[in-house]
């Protein structure tokens, strides 16, 4: 005996389940379309726009004047302007060495696009050009003559002020870095050629090859600087600030927590959550294998500020075994509520 197979024809797409076929076609508003690429286009525009802003104002009031390669092409451009006395001279000299950013990048951007999006690398460029422009302009003619200091006297040897300027501008360039990931795209440099290596070597992290390029300029800072260690160790604690804090605008301002839990009370457990939490829980059968019991498997997303109420509740059962592990973002509403999280 043969299936029967029905088809229903409908205005929206075409799906083929347990033996019936079904017609759905979506209908896509031309007007709303071109008006989302218009708002990502914008979106796209100021984000780059404000990651190049964040990088060139942490180069230049708080990494040039403290005398310490950051990592990257910036850090070349950093030993340059050191080297030839860019960031103390008064002359009235043009210091070109930030347009380093824009032609060393250009190579290494056509290379990367056959092994990278070319979306990635088109954004990337863009952001190196803004970022160098910015960097041009504020090193020759908006405030040429800056140097950073914590007491107004002005002196970017003491330790101290070589400290905090590495953490500010690790802090600034850890926004910058944030802001054109948010887009699809990178600040340039290290961070290219750490993609790609990544691509080569899947097993290895993006951070971690990163790392490794960072640690190549890092060490030739030792030859340029030759005073002592610092610029190694202002270079590492700035790499560090930048890592924390683009991490914690990438995750952790939508950090979550994931419960996970294995229960014969499950109704019970879930109608307190929902009460209580006013989150959802979404449960799916399980079996013990122990005993061969039937158990249910209740999965649970809180926030972390939540977690003693959450606890709370399961040790009101004491059969019940629960686990947690962190959410670094949540998408969509997960509570009763109207508010994200």
């Amino acid at each position: 005996m043969e299936e029967k197979e029905t088809s229903v024809s409908t205005d929206n797409g075409q799906v083929e389940q347990d033996g019936e076929k079904r017609i759905y076609k979506v209908q896509k508003d031309e007007w709303e379309t071109k008006l989302r690429k218009r708002n990502k286009k914008v979106v796209s525009t100021i984000y780059i726009f404000l990651s190049a802003l964040f990088y060139a104002i942490g180069y230049h009031y708080f990494i040039a004047t403290c005398k310490f390669a950051p990592g990257g092409l910036p850090g070349v451009v950093a030993m340059i302007q050191y080297s030839t006395g860019a960031t103390t001279s008064n002359s009235g000299a043009i210091d070109y060495s930030s347009l380093l950013l824009v032609f060393a990048n250009i190579p290494l951007l056509i290379f990367a696009a056959k092994i990278l999006s070319k979306e990635f690398s088109i954004k990337t460029f863009i952001t190196a050009f803004v970022m160098a422009g910015l960097m041009f302009c504020l090193s020759n003619f908006i405030d040429p003559t800056y140097q950073f200091t914590i007491s107004g006297v002005g002196e970017v040897e003491d330790i101290g002020t070589r400290l905090v300027g590495a953490i500010l501008g690790g802090a600034c360039s850890g926004v910058s870095l944030a802001f054109a990931l948010k887009v699809n795209a990178s600040t340039g440099g290290a961070d290219v050629v750490g993609a790609m290596l990544q691509k080569k070597f899947p097993h290895k992290g993006v951070g971690a090859m990163v790392f490794a390029v960072n640690a190549v300029i890092m060490a030739i800072s030792i030859f340029v600087y030759h005073d002592n260690l610092m610029p190694v160790f202002l270079a590492l604690i700035s790499s560090f600030a930048n890592s924390v804090v683009c991490d914690f605008i990438m995750q952790g301002a939508k950090s979550a927590l994931k419960f996970e839990v294995i229960t014969e009370h499950a109704d019970e457990i879930a109608k307190e959550i929902i009460e209580q939490l006013g989150h959802g829980v979404t449960i799916t059968p399980a079996k013990g294998m122990f005993e061969g019991r039937k158990k249910n498997f209740l999965i649970c997303i809180i926030k972390p500020r939540e977690i003693a109420k959450f606890q709370n509740i399961i040790k009101s059962y004491p059969e019940t075994f629960a686990y947690v592990g962190s959410v670094n973002e949540i998408i969509g509403k997960f509570n009763r509520g109207t508010k994200d999280v």
